[in-house]
This record gives C-alpha cells, sequence and structure tokens, in this order.
C-alpha cells in the first residue's frame, strides 16, 4: 500500500532492430569513463536511454544530485566480462586479462557506471533475476517513501552474449518465442512532482512466491489484491502477464516488463489503472500498479 504516489515523470526503452544488433545510434558517444576506463557496450546502451529520461527534467538533476539514486535489474548482468576473462586466461594467458575487465565484471556494475556518469549519489541498487526490471522499480519506491531520495532512475536491461543467448534459447521455456534480444527500458521517479502532470503514477506493488499452476492467471489475484490494498479505484485493472518465452513475442529478459510498461502501457494504453505481473524462470512473482493519466 502507497501512502504517497510516486510520479513518473520520464521514460525511454531501446532496443534493436529485427537483426538484435546494437547499433552506435543506440550507444552514448562516450567511450571513456575517468574511474572505469573503457566503458563496456552495455554500460554505453544504459546511459544512452538513461540521458533519454533525464532530458525530460535535466535541470531537477543538477539541484539534487546527493538524493538521486539508481536502481536497475538485469538477468545476464555482467556475465559476458566473466566470459571474456575465462577464455582469455584459456586461450592465451593472464598476461591478456585487460584489469578494467574487473572492474566492469560484478552484477551491479553497470547501475555503478550510470551513477558515476551522471554524478548521481542516492541509493545505488542491483536486483538479479527476470522479473528484476519491475522488483528494481518497486525497490527505487521504497527508496523515495523512506525518504532516502528524492528521485531515482530505474527498470530493467539485459545485453546477454551469444553464448548465453544460443543456450537459453534452446531451453524449453522459450520454445515459442521467436528471439532473445538486448534491451533497456527505464522510468524517472519523483516524488517532488505534480502526479497530474506525469505520465503515469505507481499507486501500488506486490511481490511473492507462486508455485506452478493449472489456470495461468488464478494464482496470481492475490497479488493484485495485494497492491490494490488502499487504492480506490473505479473499475478493475488493466492485467498484463509478463513471464519468459510469450508466444510469438522477441524477449528482451529483465527489460521485457520495463519496455512493455514504456513502450505500450504510458505510450499507447487507454488512461486508467493497469496491473504488470511479471513471472521470472522461479516461482517470484512481482506485481506493479501503474495509473496512466489522461493527459497522456
Amino acid at each position: 500500500m502507497l501512502h504517497k504516489r510516486i510520479a513518473i515523470a520520464g521514460c525511454a526503452a531501446s532496443k534493436p532492430g529485427n537483426d538484435g544488433i546494437v547499433s552506435e545510434s543506440l550507444l552514448t558517444p562516450e567511450r571513456r569513463s575517468r574511474k572505469i576506463g573503457i566503458l563496456p557496450t552495455k554500460a554505453r546502451f544504459v546511459i544512452e536511454a538513461a540521458r533519454k529520461c533525464f532530458d525530460r527534467d535535466s535541470s531537477a538533476i543538477g539541484e539534487m544530485r546527493e538524493r538521486v539514486g539508481v536502481s536497475l535489474g538485469t538477468v545476464f548482468g555482467s556475465m559476458d566480462s566473466a566470459e571474456l576473462c575465462l577464455l582469455t586466461k584459456r586461450d592465451s594467458g593472464f598476461r591478456d586479462v585487460i584489469p578494467s575487465w574487473y572492474a566492469a565484471g560484478l552484477p551491479n556494475a553497470t547501475a555503478g557506471i550510470v551513477a558515476s556518469t551522471y554524478d548521481l549519489q542516492g541509493p545505488n541498487l542491483t536486483v538479479l533475476g527476470y522479473q528484476a526490471g519491475i522488483e528494481a522499480i518497486i525497490m527505487a519506491c521504497r527508496q523515495i517513501l523512506a525518504g532516502r531520495a528524492s528521485a531515482m532512475l530505474a527498470g530493467g536491461f539485459d545485453l546477454p552474449s551469444e553464448r548465453f543467448t544460443s543456450w537459453l534459447r534452446d531451453a524449453p521455456v522459450y520454445a515459442e518465442a521467436p528471439t532473445i534480444h538486448p534491451g533497456v527500458g527505464l522510468v524517472w521517479l519523483s516524488a517532488d512532482m505534480e502526479t497530474q502532470t506525469a505520465a503515469a503514477t505507481i499507486t501500488g506493488w506486490s511481490q511473492a512466491f507462486v508455485a506452478p499452476a493449472a489456470d495461468p492467471i488464478a494464482p496470481f489475484l492475490p497479488l493484485i489484491e495485494q497492491a490494490a490494498k488502499g487504492g480506490r479505484f473505479r473499475r478493475d485493472p488493466v492485467v498484463h502477464f509478463l513471464h519468459p518465452g510469450r508466444q510469438g513475442l522477441v524477449d528482451y529478459l529483465a527489460a521485457t516488463a520495463p519496455i512493455h510498461l514504456v513502450e505500450t502501457i504510458i505510450a499507447s494504453e487507454a488512461p486508467g489503472i493497469h496491473a504488470v505481473i511479471v513471472k521470472g524462470f522461479s516461482p517470484s512473482v512481482a506485481c506493479l500498479f501503474v495509473e496512466k493519466n489522461s493527459a497522456n
């Protein structure tokens, strides 16, 4: 239950075309960081998406950087750096392993690089799992409600390696999905903005472990009720159920749900309450209640 609504003051989604290649147009032109050195492609991918979020309210960031945080979710994380280190060691030895690969090789590296790039000094969080994009948004809301931040950049990203993508694509859960692509979906959350002028507002959430069942929707009804607790809605929410390997749809791993939030709910759905339910590879499930405002 929320005692104060969280405004989605800005949003951005970034994904490649049908070929799945992340082109230079999707990446920030900056290639180096003072602290990190050469920036990994995934960091450049997320930084450029963040830039689009910040353009909506760039003046506010400069005034409160110590009160702005980052909360990101990912499945693949930085496993490509680990793969690169191990393969390089195997093929030619430690002498060819570049030290900066270690700095960018932890799951929370991307969130740290984004914060360092924009000098965001608030909470810095990384959540892992398929549903982590929505859980990262929930965690960001919790930071704002607890008074630890005034605004948060939150969402999900994934840029899996060819090795990981090939392995996952062969898994039974992806039998009906055409392919897996990189993606980024971000929202700019604020408690200080007038919610009437925002693209949408977050009104509640819930998280639980849900066991498999014959009925695909019934097990998740308690999550909807819990997320709606305390809300006064004139009609039932529109339910968006997202999970790995949806039939006929490109999958973006942890970015899938945030991209859906940005491109489908905020950009094209009718105003009203929308319940975004995301089930991951495990029984972990997250539910986010979003009210799209009529002005957008």
